[in-house]
């Protein structure tokens, strides 16, 4: 949540603050409700997800609390973080010589502060490794592991996980229901659907390169679904 620094190989991973907030003011004045992982999959269940957009945050990096959840809550937003539990107070050291930038991670404080703002936070696994060239039990613990370690911290539930990477394969998918998990993301393009498999569901990626037209051509229309159609 930071504009792209000057050297930055990938700026579409970049939303500035300014960007983000005009995001969810369009999205208000579409009608449109941010909310967390757990309101939306009640919602793409019981067929009341119409209106409603899902917000997520991969990785757990700091401005996530210190400028994201404020801008949420001034909108009346809320979401879901997805954190990687054994990075807490450190950096992005599975990307960032890939980036060209170590961006620092949530304490566990700011994690505290997530939370107390309304927010949800959710597993991406113990140290972000690619779970499908790991040995099963290996990968069983990074999938648990960071569940039982976001209760331990937070004395949450951890209900949503987020592929690392996006990587998954069908044993990926049965470690994580193994693990007790509700749902969980990938990074395949579109729109989530009540028919979905709750433990593949589909994204929509925030370009920060992207206009605020565009963004809401793909996040607030039926464009989405015309593209996973297709």
């Amino acid at each position: 949540m930071a504009p792209p620094p000057a050297e930055a190989r990938f700026r579409l991973l970049y939303v500035s603050p300014e960007r983000f907030e005009r995001q969810l003011w369009a999205l208000r004045r579409l009608g449109l409700r941010g909310i967390s992982m757990s309101e939306g999959l009640a919602r793409l269940r019981n067929g009341t997800a119409r209106g409603c957009v899902v917000l997520t945050f991969d990785d757990g990096y700091t401005d996530a609390t210190t400028t994201a959840a404020p801008l949420m809550q001034r909108y009346g937003f809320t979401g879901t973080c997805y954190v990687v539990t054994g990075a807490l107070g450190a950096f992005n050291h599975w990307d960032a010589d890939y980036l060209g930038e170590r961006k620092p991670l949530m304490t566990h404080t700011q994690l505290g502060e997530w939370l107390a703002a309304g927010m949800e936070v959710g597993s991406h696994s113990v140290s972000h490794r690619r779970l499908q060239e790991l040995p099963q039990e290996a990968a069983l613990e990074e999938i648990a592991g960071s569940r039982d370690a976001l209760r331990s911290l937070c004395g949450v539930r951890a209900e949503h996980f987020a592929y690392p990477f996006g990587q998954f394969g069908a044993e990926t998918v049965e470690l994580v229901q193994r693990a007790g998990y509700s749902s969980a993301v990938t990074v395949q393009p579109g729109a989530a659907r009540g028919s979905d498999d709750p433990l593949r569901l589909p994204r929509i990626l925030v370009n920060g390169e992207r206009g605020l037209w565009s963004y809401l051509l793909h996040a607030a229309s039926p464009y989405a679904r015309l593209r996973r159609a297709h």
